[in-house]
């Protein structure tokens, strides 16, 4: 039997359309899309998609009236509903998240079981006590760090300007300019005390002239568009309430051609397999060490969410996969 296909509703197809399309796109039964009806939408309403879908949802009247206004031929014979939300909330926020479950329930049919996923729980975006930063500089990540700088020197250039965003204690930056004599970094944290950290490792590994830190917030940088070759970021993004600023200063930085390597964590699918992660990875660790790694876990965003975050912001040509069990991946070669 074929699924029934929907099309969420809303001015500019952001956080409520996204949010609700993200809530059904794994339900059992549905096709989803979703479209804004003003011109800057990023997906607008066409007489294609209103033909296509089986049932529509706007997220207030206003929508509804754009609608019967513009397609009126379109919609003859259409379910229209109108779930009555506000643009008031962020994408994927929990309240939100909430809402359209309760409201979308009794139209679509779906069980808990179908639509629940362990929640993201936002843990500090800045980790700036001494001893925090101590506690994660101690932390081994010497393989995940290797198998970092591996990949993002197969992707860049034999030399250039490389920004390293949410460098914390430059222990990336330092493995990557050991091979790349000739890429110039800038590394970027919010974090002082991460960065008092990582001055400590540059200057120990004699790369003071090639490697230089800055605080500096990755959501609202301060360098001229178009001035990197290559961005690189391992672990910023579930640190962040809203990626999507910093995903914008990813584009607006890089020269039209420069290459992306960011990796992250995925939230998992539920508590057992987060807590069996930490158990499988940070055995050896202390307890502090080992709340840190599943309060990042819990932070961390899904595929489907840094996929349709990607794509909100223009991010053309990204790759974007799941590179370890716990791991996501978003990479462009230089064009």
């Amino acid at each position: 039997m074929d699924n029934t296909k929907i099309l969420f509703v809303c001015s500019q197809n952001k956080w409520r359309s996204l949010t609700a399309q993200k809530i059904c796109e794994n339900v059992s039964g549905l096709s989803v899309r979703s479209a804004g009806t003003e011109k800057s939408a990023r997906i607008r309403v066409t007489e294609g998609l209103l033909g296509w879908a089986d049932l529509i949802f706007v997220m207030e009247k206003k929508h509804a009236d754009r609608l019967a206004s513009k397609f009126p031929e379109s919609l003859k014979g259409k379910k229209v509903i109108c779930l009555q939300i506000a643009d008031n909330y962020e994408y994927m926020q929990p309240e939100l998240v909430e809402i359209l479950q309760a409201k979308l329930g009794s139209d679509l049919e779906m069980s808990d079981s179908r639509t629940s996923f362990m929640q993201r729980v936002l843990e500090p975006e800045v980790m700036d006590s001494w001893e925090e930063a101590v506690e994660y500089d101690s932390m081994d990540f010497t393989e995940v760090n290797a198998a970092f700088a591996k990949s993002a020197i197969e992707l860049g250039p034999m030399s250039g300007k490389i920004l390293d965003a949410g460098t914390g204690t430059a222990r990336i930056p330092i493995a990557i300019a050991r091979m790349r004599p000739d890429w110039e970094f800038t590394c970027i944290d919010l974090s002082a005390n991460m960065l008092k950290l990582g001055r400590e490792n540059v200057c120990e590994a004699n790369l003071r002239e090639q490697i230089q830190l800055e605080q500096i917030d990755a959501k609202a940088m301060p360098y001229p568009d178009s001035s990197f070759d290559m961005l690189i970021s391992n672990s910023i993004i579930h640190h962040l309430p809203d990626p999507l600023p910093f995903l914008s200063e990813v584009k607006r930085v890089l020269k039209p051609n420069g290459a992306i390597f960011l990796r992250d964590l995925l939230r998992p699918e539920n508590v057992a397999i987060r807590d069996n992660l930490v158990e499988m990875y940070t055995g050896d660790c202390n307890s502090h060490q080992k709340q840190l790694f599943s309060d990042s876990l819990q932070a961390a965003f899904t595929l489907n969410e840094i996929q349709t975050m990607s794509e909100t912001v223009g991010l053309e040509g990204l790759r974007i996969y799941e590179s370890s069990d716990r791991h996501w991946t978003a990479l462009r070669a230089r064009m």
